[in-house]
């Protein structure tokens, strides 16, 4: 467990990693903004909860509790809980697994509740340490950007479950083999997990932005529906991966159906080939004590030469009316690897993510020019490859 506060004073100075006393008295002077994150809290975190910050104990019991829960928003007058979810980049699954986090904003505090490592907060973090400035327009500005980077952070794991949907499709038009099944069945499975989290947490974006809460300004609820659209699209291109792990599961079966009739076919083949040989091996093979040609000293020699003669002229038939394509499926491709949707190196999320909020944050000051607007591939990339025509169109970025 771990707790860290930091404290912006009401002369816009940062005061980093301040104790347990200096948490208190910035508390109760009711100026500035506080922000206490509580990673995995104990018994002495919660106490810490009820008695200073007077919080309802379930709802502390509640954001606690590493259970999984959904997303809410609730007013209790004084302050608001919020339970958020993101992805876990902890967890180490071929499905995805989400995480929660809980957000209680005061007049003069923010207090978010975690049980996992979370990238999104440690960029905010990062940010706040430089110079406060995530801090300085009020607690509901700051929880505007903890969402924004919350967001910002489902874009990897989403963009490679895109890049597992198009080796996936690949590998069902190619070679349909079990792995490709079971690839297919984790990234639905994948998709079904990140539909639960998003659905749900849309909704608390849009109460935050319709100006249902005296303690979120009117001046931050435009920011707050802008979110709704970003998740929205996040859920839309979600959606859209879902549909094609359908779409490949259905092409699968398809595949499959197919492969078992060219086996049928192959078998068909073989068979047809040899019914002549049986016939003349049938033929030759009686038994009659005067058939003709019994005793003919090259007899066995032409049996042999018609049998191989019928058999090569079915098999020319055969192929001549395109019923046999020599070659196919003789080089197979190799096999889909396990793979890992949230498997992204913490460092280079945590900047991007920096990155991202900054930026939002200078757009909300408006003070962003053209050369400030990075475009990394996390970005740029989920939404425009949905379209085929431009995933045909774009150069393929280096690999990770």
């Amino acid at each position: 467990m771990s707790l860290i506060a930091h404290y912006l004073d009401a002369d816009n100075q940062i005061h980093r990693n301040i104790d347990i006393e200096t948490l208190q008295t910035a508390h109760k002077s009711e100026t500035g903004l506080l922000w206490l994150d509580l990673i995995e809290p104990g018994d002495d975190e919660r106490e810490l909860l009820l008695n200073e910050f007077q919080f309802h104990p379930l709802v502390v019991d509640g954001a606690i509790n590493p259970d999984i829960r959904s997303a809410r928003v609730e007013d209790f007058g004084n302050y608001i809980f919020i339970n958020a979810r993101s992805v876990d980049y902890t967890a180490e699954t071929e499905v995805v697994q989400t995480t929660d986090i809980g957000m209680f904003i005061g007049q003069n505090f923010v207090v978010t509740i975690h049980n996992a490592e979370m990238p999104s907060l440690e960029a905010v973090r990062q940010l706040v340490e430089i110079d406060g400035r995530p801090m300085m327009k009020g607690p509901s500005f700051f929880a505007h950007a903890l969402f924004d980077a919350l967001i910002q952070a489902i874009l990897p794991t989403l963009d490679r479950m895109v890049d597992r949907a198009d080796a996936i499709e690949e590998q069902v038009l190619t070679d349909p083999d079990h792995s490709a099944l079971i690839a297919l069945m984790s990234l639905k499975r994948s998709s079904l997990s990140l539909n639960r989290a998003l659905a749900p947490q849309r909704e608390v974006l849009n109460r935050l932005g319709r100006r249902e809460f005296d303690l979120i300004g009117h001046a931050v609820d435009l920011y707050f529906r802008d979110l709704a659209d970003d998740l929205a699209r996040v859920q839309a291109s979600n959606d859209v991966v879902r549909e094609r792990a359908d779409t490949s599961l259905a092409t699968y079966l398809s595949v499959v159906a197919n492969r078992q009739n060219e086996i049928m076919k192959v078998l068909s083949i073989v068979a047809t080939i040899f019914l002549p040989l049986g016939l003349i091996a049938g033929l030759f093979g009686m038994n009659f004590e005067n058939m003709p040609g019994i005793r003919f000293k090259w007899g066995y020699h032409i049996v042999v030469g018609i049998s191989v003669f019928a058999a090569a002229l079915v098999a020319w038939m055969f192929w001549i009316k395109r019923w046999v394509i020599t070659g196919a499926g003789f080089f197979r491709p190799r096999r889909l690897r396990r793979f890992v949707p949230q498997a992204v190196d913490p460092t280079r999320l945590a900047g991007h993510l920096g990155r991202t909020v900054a930026r939002n944050l200078q757009r909300m000051e408006g003070v962003v020019t053209s050369e400030q607007r990075p475009s990394p591939r996390w970005r740029t990339s989920v939404f425009q490859r949905i379209n085929p025509a431009i995933r045909r169109s774009r150069t393929r970025p280096p690999t990770e």
